[in-house]
């Protein structure tokens, strides 16, 4: 059973859980960080420009002959234009190429990280009803997929975003107090409004999140399970479970959708106030002669210059809202030490085959009680046949003599040694184990005979596949 995540998850939290995975690339991070924060710097260009141009065409035309001075000053704004867009070019194929590398190479290693870490996990953790492959998958898929958008977010984004708000700010304060006040008041009803709307929508989430797993694990349990569903003809019942599942995940997307919409209208209708009371400030101050014409049209692409990033960084704060949910099964999956599959130290050297339970009992994690107080002597060199019904115990005693599972109590001795004591690898090299269901690999009938020898000879692949004919005659 998958034990509660145990950390507190906050964005400190996960970005440290997080740099093992970017340090490997903290080069490419930094690089693009300095590209990104040159790219905020140039944003700003277009603004001064746009004042320095209408203040100057309003001079120009004061004078008797304003075309031949606006000609220099056409050639001057358009030189400054093209050079600061031949450098943006730049700068946002660097940006987004190494963003992208970062974020791919950290998606793999997350991943890879989750494949890895399951495989040392013991079947119990496999067994457990909150462990279905189905949900694992959505799990692991959906939490690379949050962690990753997180890394490109907070790595490649958050802060060029704010430099570049913060730049727009000083401009603004600089240019006129009185206006940067105003954009400065704005701001908080904004964040207030964001941070409502991530409330309002942190449970629903963890429902999404649910809701998505069950959906997962539905579908692949109903393709396992055609050959049963068709015999005894229940498509209209399974039909029905799926559709209840798909009704819940539908109504928390239309809730969750309604939710972002009606916030999104809000923080919309207070950024367009900040425009308008801008637009009544600047007029006001340029009728009183205390600003230019050009300082309307600087203020107001540069409240945009804030807003912009403003918008961006709700975006973020809200799938970073939606990747604690996602992290939190993810790294539950790869930090679940209670999982890991126990070993011992004793190495096989020759087994002579004396097997001995005594007094045994073992129930499986869902709650389904296998073995009962079992006691069982198997000697060497005889053939010993387990018979009994469906459901009566045979493949669990092959489970735990193979070490897949520990037994809630009882010894089990191999060769007079405690099962507890070997190690797992070395015991299941020496242990034949033939599985009441077949499980067939993808890939070819040689790649499937190779699996228990990966060194094997085309001609050990031959010998191993007559024999096997021979003994299902």
């Amino acid at each position: 059973m998958a034990k509660p995540f145990s950390k507190t998850l906050n964005l400190v939290n996960i970005v440290k859980q997080l740099w093992p995975f970017v340090r490997p690339y903290r080069k490419m991070v930094f690089g693009t960080l300095s590209l990104t924060l040159i790219g905020a710097l140039v944003a700003q260009v277009n603004p001064l420009i746009l004042k320095y141009t209408v203040d100057h065409v309003d001079a120009l035309l004061q004078t008797p002959d304003p075309m031949s001075e606006g000609v220099k000053l056409l050639v001057f704004i358009s030189v400054v234009l093209f050079a600061k867009e031949i450098v943006n070019i730049f700068i946002q194929f660097g940006q987004k190429f190494y963003g992208e590398k970062i974020r791919i190479n950290v998606s793999n290693s997350l991943a890879q990280k989750a494949i890895k870490r399951i495989l040392t996990y013991q079947m119990s953790f496999f067994s457990s009803p909150e462990n279905q492959s189905g949900k694992l998958q959505t799990r692991i898929d959906r939490g690379v997929e949050s962690l990753t958008k997180l890394v490109q977010n907070f790595f490649i984004d958050i802060l060029p975003l704010f430099s570049n708000a913060i730049l727009a700010l000083v401009i603004m304060f600089m240019a006129n107090v009185y206006v940067g006040l105003v954009a400065v008041t704005i701001l908080p009803a904004y964040f207030y409004v964001s941070v409502r709307q991530a409330k309002k929508l942190q449970g629903v989430r963890r429902q999404l999140r649910r809701g998505r797993e069950n959906k997962s694990n539905g579908l692949l349990n109903l393709i396992e399970s055609m050959t049963v569903i068709k015999s005894f003809v229940r498509e209209n019942v399974e039909e029905k479970k799926q559709l209840v599942i798909q009704q819940q995940l539908t109504d928390d997307q239309l809730y969750t959708r309604k939710t972002n919409f009606r916030y999104d209208g809000v923080k919309t209708f207070v950024e367009q106030i900040g425009v308008v009371l801008i637009i009544i400030l600047t007029t006001y101050l340029v009728l009183n002669h205390q600003i230019s014409i050009g300082a309307i049209m600087l203020h107001i692409m540069l409240f945009n210059n804030v807003s912009s990033p403003i918008r961006q960084l709700h975006r973020i704060y809200d799938e970073v809202n939606d990747a604690f949910i996602y992290a939190e099964a993810y790294f539950q999956i790869i930090e679940d030490d209670d999982g890991i599959e126990q070993t011992g130290t004793h190495k096989v050297k020759e087994l002579d085959g004396n097997f001995e339970m005594k007094h045994v009992t073992f129930t499986y994690p869902n709650g389904t009680k296998a073995l009962h107080d079992i006691s069982l002597t198997i000697e060497r060199g005889k053939t010993t046949a387990l018979v009994g019904l469906s459901g009566a115990g045979k493949s669990t005693i092959l489970n735990l003599l193979n070490k897949f599972y520990e037994p809630d109590s009882g010894e089990i001795l191999l060769d007079g040694i405690d099962l507890k004591e070997y190690e797992n690898g070395s015991l299941r090299r020496d242990v034949g184990l033939v599985l009441q269901k077949n499980h067939i690999f993808k890939g070819t009938i040689e790649e499937n005979i190779r699996y228990g020898k990966m060194r094997a000879s085309f001609d050990d692949v031959i010998s191993a596949a007559k024999k096997l004919i021979y003994m299902t005659r």
